[in-house]
């Protein structure tokens, strides 16, 4: 299967095998990132701002989660992109699958985002574009680790 890998460290990797999720996410277990209409997935580890030693917040795999349609908070830990088919549930068969060919478009909002957040304007981007990223960034740097609401469930 192919996916890519965007560590916390802002590094970005393609890879061609059989994903190891407790080595790639941890082993607490993962939870899908949805990218509205395009046909990825974002992975991270479930509980992974509540382990900011363990699992650092990813700043850069923050703002290309954000770029592509995430909803804007910090994400933790190594990131983890793979084909997302929401059909297949019907037939039967997995939704993650292998990213799309090309997968050249995620190395260029990876550098996009690299150089935002560096300071720069990336060529086909624009200013506006790249001040806002790096306003997310900051936002993920400095947000509060969100809370855990329990509530209690009444049974009938």
């Amino acid at each position: 299967m192919r996916y890519t890998v965007i560590t916390a460290a802002g590094d970005l990797t393609h890879h061609d095998d059989r994903p190891d999720w407790d080595a790639l996410v941890g082993h607490e277990g993962k939870v899908r990132v949805a990218l509205p209409g395009l046909a990825l997935a974002g992975w991270v580890n479930d509980v992974g701002l509540r382990y900011p030693q363990r699992y650092p917040r990813n700043v850069i795999g923050s703002c290309i989660l954000i770029a592509l349609g995430a909803s804007v908070q910090p994400y933790a830990g190594s990131i983890v992109l793979t084909g997302w088919d929401p059909t297949c549930t019907a037939r039967g068969l997995p939704e993650i699958c292998s990213l799309p060919q090309p997968i050249d478009t995620l190395d260029m909002v990876h550098g996009a985002v690299l150089k935002a957040v560096d300071g720069h304007t990336p060529r086909d981007f624009s200013p506006s574009w790249a001040q806002q990223t790096r306003e997310i960034a900051q936002h993920v740097r400095t947000a509060p680790t969100p809370g855990i609401t329990i509530r209690p469930v009444r049974l009938p």
